[in-house]
């Protein structure tokens, strides 16, 4: 939903762009945009009434711009695991909102990451509210979905990576060594299973000021993913 999450969808993946809805009253610049995309990718669209745009929207954010895209495609685990070194990936345990794992694609987009595991017996779609949050950067990232993240990442030890769990009580990251084949293993609201535990190599910590408690989840995986890519090159 919204203007850029349209846009994009409409520029790099046209084929899952279903219908293009509009609000009654938008214009400008940003809807000839969209409309004349829409007209390229040969996708349908509508205006249609505000309230309308907002029972679509399901409440999300939209400034008057919507689409409805077909399921994005899952990537498979063992791809993610078979990518060329220097590779950074990004396993998500118990993970449930959508908002987190659309701003965490967003981070492994910006850092040329190798992809994103997600784990858990619930784990957010990747439509909606996750799109919207990628800004259009899902296209960019591989996205899987792992029955457990213990048994990924004792896979991932099996393909020579090395597995780091992040954590308040763990060794700083900047003293830490990050190698060039890396699974950094970061938890939802109750942290990584005691599973996902066993098979760390090593735990890391983002430094931070004594009075605040922690730092969200995708602002550690930003912090944590440049550390990455800071040491093992331009994106």
């Amino acid at each position: 939903m919204g203007f850029h999450a349209v846009a994009a969808a409409l520029e790099r993946e046209p084929s899952r762009v279903e219908v293009v809805w509009l609000g009654e009253g938008v214009g400008g610049s940003r809807a000839r945009t969209v409309l004349e995309l829409a007209r390229q990718a040969g996708v349908r669209f509508a205006v249609v009434p505000r309230r309308e745009l907002d029972r679509v929207a399901e409440g999300a954010a939209h400034n008057g711009f919507a689409a409805r895209l077909a399921p994005a495609p899952l990537a498979d685990a063992e791809a993610l695991l078979a990518t060329a070194s220097p590779v950074c990936l990004l396993g998500l345990d118990g993970v449930q909102d959508p908002h987190n794992l659309g701003a965490v694609i967003r981070v492994a987009a910006a850092f040329s990451l190798g992809g994103v595991a997600v784990a858990g017996p619930h784990p957010p779609p990747l439509g909606g509210a996750a799109a919207k949050v990628a800004a259009g950067t899902l296209p960019l990232v591989r996205v899987a979905r792992v029955g457990a993240l213990g048994d990924f990442a004792r896979q991932a030890q099996e393909a020579g990576f090395t597995v780091l769990g992040a954590d308040a009580r763990g060794e700083p990251v900047h003293r830490v060594d990050l190698p060039d084949r890396l699974l950094l293993c970061l938890g939802g609201e109750e942290g990584l299973r005691a599973k996902t535990q066993r098979f760390l190599d090593g735990v890391v910590a983002i430094p931070i000021a004594r009075e605040v408690e922690s730092l969200n989840l995708a602002v550690a995986c930003g912090i944590l993913a440049w550390e990455w890519r800071r040491r093992w090159g331009e994106t």
